[in-house]
């Protein structure tokens, strides 16, 4: 069994008590993708990127992400893997969606109170990220089939990156942002996005100056409920301070405090935060200003007023990369499965996508 394979689960075998493992979905550069300008011929030399976890209805832990030659290559499309209820053993990577004239990117997968699976992702109709249009597919046989995609948003410059939540009031807030503008944004739906589907508009920006002021720089909010029922957004920080920045919402989502930085570094890439069934909550990021690396999560049992322990979830660069500005464990996704434990997927160097799976109690610990 060469390296690659044996690296497919890691446990921390020094601590029986408390659990942590972590491995990859497939291993590195094993997935096959058929550039269009290789007249789509197979190759190995492939981009896994932008993925999102989430626990279905039947107990198997489910990734999907966006697959392909390179980032918004015509071939890229999202594919998905499950794992096995008994086991940590994921599926070979099927093709859950594919638009063979666009190239898709950052989808983000729900599962409804009833186990209905919702997938968000956004097209590339022209060139790049500002010229997307925003879509779904939806399921409700536990991913047997998938319904015909269908366009929420045709505007272009709105895209997609982390999961919605459930507010208070029954609606599902699903979190966006404008990239032309570099601002957070939201869509919102009272049934699930069947046929209500609403956005904010942030009066008619960019004319909200105030707003814009407040905000500009932040994308792929990362949401999560507060004790109180208003909502924590943390984003991505596209300014030079190298923290992740947070600003609140009220109960509805509607309006928001604005951003300012906590005491996480961040160095402009994609975090994400859930609120366990405690009230705790976890926040997966780069522990650093500067690099991609390393992954690290931290935990707050004080509502995100501070953080108590942070710890190393992958924090050693691939066998020959020696420099650690070359690793690049980053863009997390993070959900609480049923029995209480927490799992992350990340890209890991853009040859696959990676898992970690542990418990709060392993968090606590510290590093």
């Amino acid at each position: 069994v060469d390296r690659r394979q044996r690296q497919m689960c890691i446990r921390d075998r020094s601590d029986p008590v408390h659990l942590f493992e972590r491995g990859f979905i497939s291993p590195p550069n094993s997935l096959p993708c058929y550039p269009v300008e290789a007249n789509g011929e197979e190759s190995l030399d492939c981009n896994h990127h932008g993925s999102s976890i989430v626990q279905l209805g039947t107990g198997e832990m489910a990734a999907v992400w966006y697959h392909g030659e390179a980032e918004k290559s015509l071939d890229v499309r999202i594919v998905w893997s499950r794992t096995d209820p008994e086991t940590v053993a994921w599926s070979e990577p099927e093709v859950l969606y594919d638009d063979p004239e666009t190239s898709e990117g950052n989808p983000a997968i729900w599962v409804t109170q009833t186990g209905e699976i919702l997938v968000f992702f956004v097209s590339i109709i022209g060139d790049g990220w500002p010229e997307t249009h925003v879509r779904m597919v939806r399921s409700d046989d536990d991913g047997g089939t998938f319904s015909p995609m269908r366009t929420l948003r045709e505007a272009e410059c709105w895209n997609t990156r982390q999961k919605p939540v459930r507010l208070e009031n029954g609606e599902l807030l699903l979190p966006l942002y404008i990239e032309c503008l570099a601002l957070p944004t939201f869509m919102r739906s009272s049934d699930n996005f069947v046929n209500d589907v609403r956005w904010t508009e942030f009066i008619n920006l960019p004319d909200n100056d105030e707003y814009f002021a407040e905000h500009v720089g932040q994308i792929q909010p990362s949401l999560a409920l507060r004790d109180d029922g208003t909502i924590s957004a943390m984003t991505r920080n596209g300014l030079p301070s190298g923290f992740v920045r947070e600003m609140i919402g009220d109960a509805n989502g509607e309006n928001w405090t604005p951003s300012v930085d906590i005491e996480l570094p961040n160095s402009g890439t994609s975090i994400d935060q859930v609120r366990l069934e405690n009230g705790h909550r976890v926040v997966i990021f780069n522990n650093s200003p500067e690099v991609r690396f390393p992954l690290s999560a931290a935990l707050s049992t004080d509502d995100g007023q501070s953080y108590s322990s942070i710890r190393t979830l992958v924090g050693e660069c691939d066998e020959g990369v020696k420099d650690p500005k070359e690793c690049e464990f980053h863009y997390p996704s993070v959900t609480q499965a049923d029995d209480g434990t927490v799992w992350v997927s990340y890209t890991h160097d853009g040859t696959t996508i990676g898992w970690v799976h542990f418990d709060e109690a392993w968090l606590a610990q510290g590093e």
